[in-house]
């Protein structure tokens, strides 16, 4: 398999890549005895005029060619890497897919695949319009990260950032405001987001699920804040953290919910 290609397994993942019109299959790979999933495939296949290969296989001959114990569904993909643009397309609006982008993400150095993953479905659920994750020591794109994200990934718009600090500072530039999530922050997050306006574009920036967001990244935030919890608790995981800062986000662009 060549660098550029990769596996992508689940029903949710591999049907929302179909219907991606910038992802490139070669072929779908499905177990025999499902004909009901075959003939879904094959529908979204011929509406999307897509070039792909559908294979009827049975259940061993699948797992062989991932070799590794997923949740599969019952069918895999082999697809090409999506072209992950520069975020700097988000400033242009002729090059930007879409117009009315208000709210992003930015990871920093996260590492744990189904935590971004669930980072996008979160992201979805609640209106989030792009992540931008860093070309170095982060993951921006594989099976479990698509599989844990269910269809997310595609939907998505995902960027990269050589460096995060001048990312950061480009977006305030812009008119931005940049909101630092760390847990031993003494503001939090409900508290700062009351304070702005549903016109506001605002990015979140989330770090590592060890370390945190780094000292310098910190440093260039417009705020940094943390999510309340019980006293003596650890810190929230990253991915739940953000459904959180998320829902806090949607609840101030639909006020019929507060």
């Amino acid at each position: 398999m060549k660098k550029e290609e990769f596996f992508i397994y689940g029903k949710h993942a591999v049907f929302s890549a179909l219907k991606n019109e910038d992802r490139k299959i070669d072929e779908v790979i499905c177990v025999e005895d499902n004909s009901e999933l075959i003939k879904s495939i094959q529908i979204i296949i011929n509406n999307k005029n897509k070039k792909t290969k559908l294979k009827h296989v049975n259940i061993k001959t699948l797992e062989n060619k991932i070799k590794r114990d997923v949740k599969h569904q019952g069918v895999i993909a082999k697809a090409h890497r999506l072209d992950i643009k520069n975020y700097a397309h988000i400033f242009d609006i002729k090059k930007s897919i879409k117009k009315n982008v208000t709210y992003g993400v930015i990871l920093d150095r996260l590492t744990d695949p189904n935590n971004i993953g669930a980072i996008y479905r979160s992201a979805k659920a609640f209106g989030v319009n792009f992540i931008v994750n860093t070309s170095r020591h982060s993951i921006i794109e594989n099976g479990t990260i698509l599989n844990s994200a269910c269809g997310a990934f595609e939907t998505i718009q995902t960027f990269v950032a050589n460096n995060i600090s001048s990312a950061i500072k480009n977006f305030i530039s812009e008119g931005w405001w940049v909101i630092g999530l760390d847990h031993e922050a003494t503001s939090n997050i409900h508290t700062i987001i009351k304070k702005m306006e549903p016109k506001d574009k605002i990015v979140f920036v989330f770090g590592s699920e060890g370390k945190g967001i780094r000292r310098l990244i910190k440093k260039n935030c417009n705020f940094i804040a943390g999510i309340p919890n019980v006293p003596n608790t650890h810190s929230i995981n990253v991915s739940n953290a953000a459904a959180i800062v998320f829902y806090e986000i949607f609840k101030m662009s639909n006020t019929s919910l507060n």
